[in-house]
């Protein structure tokens, strides 16, 4: 006999550990993507399930969510629901975007993902605005997009999104052992379709995060610093456990170091997507 799945006490619970719940069951690692020449109608977020479960899981979703459109005229369904606690807003191509105001996007979001194999682009742009501070503050992990994989697979790693959000592709973190296992998984399942998949090398990782990557940091830290009123740089300098005004500026100097636990992680990350 079929069990009662129902938990008719919920409305009981207090208020608190109500919002609580329905929170808690927010999706999670939903792809948020801004590019040029991408129809946008193709890849908004739209309203999660719960926000139609009741008035009070909506009003709960909307409290965490941006929900903003952009209208052309060839297009008149734009709203997306972006999270930016849950979701991951991916800076495909464009950045920062001549879109109507995008920074409710760029506020909100704590996870962003990004190609990095252009570091003289788009990238070295969209860190020197975290160098800054004036975009992103929330952001606690940039993805290094290192390599895209298109696979029959796709849904599998992460079950718990809906269809038409899985069709956005997903985001597998190379430094968590969770999704490790996951690329694992694939590649046993890959080998029994007769398939060779092919993913990034460690050293390779290794190779983009200690050089290409920490120069650019470095270079935009400095250009910061260097743009920094006197009178400011001073205060800074004030405010250090130790007076650095005659240390020379570099990686090991104080207020660089400063700078640089300022900034959010940066893991490198693949990109999954199904195939077209």
């Amino acid at each position: 006999m079929a069990s009662d799945q129902r938990f008719l006490l919920f409305p009981r619970l207090p208020t608190e550990i109500r919002r609580l719940i329905w929170i808690h069951a927010l999706p999670k690692g939903r792809i948020q993507l801004f590019a040029q020449n991408v129809p946008w109608e193709n890849w908004r977020l739209l309203p999660p399930v719960l926000a139609h479960v009741s008035r009070e899981s909506r009003e709960v979703v909307l409290s965490h969510s941006i929900v903003r459109g952009f209208q052309t005229t060839d297009d008149i369904h734009t709203t997306t629901w972006f999270i930016g606690s849950r979701d991951i807003l991916e800076l495909h191509s464009g950045y920062p975007y001549p879109l109507s105001n995008p920074d409710p996007f760029f506020s909100a979001a704590e996870r962003v993902a990004i190609n990095v194999g252009d570091l003289e682009g788009e990238i070295r742009v969209f860190i020197r605005d975290l160098v800054e501070r004036q975009r992103f503050v929330r952001v606690k992990m940039v993805y290094l997009l290192i390599a895209q994989i298109e696979t029959a697979y796709w849904p599998k790693f992460r079950p718990g999104l809906t269809e038409q959000d899985k069709g956005k592709g997903t985001i597998l973190d190379l430094y968590s052992d969770e999704d490790q296992k996951k690329i694992e998984d694939y590649k046993t399942w890959a080998r029994s379709q007769e398939m060779s998949p092919v993913f990034p090398w460690s050293e390779d990782v290794q190779l983009i995060l200690t050089s290409g990557l920490d120069s650019v940091i470095l270079k935009e830290i400095y250009d910061y610093y260097q743009r920094q009123p006197e009178t400011r740089r001073s205060e800074e300098d004030d405010a250090l456990p130790f007076h650095t005004a005659n240390t020379p500026l570099g990686p090991d100097h104080p207020w660089v170091i400063q700078q640089r636990n300022l900034l959010p992680e940066f893991h490198p990350a693949i990109l999954i997507l199904g195939w077209r």
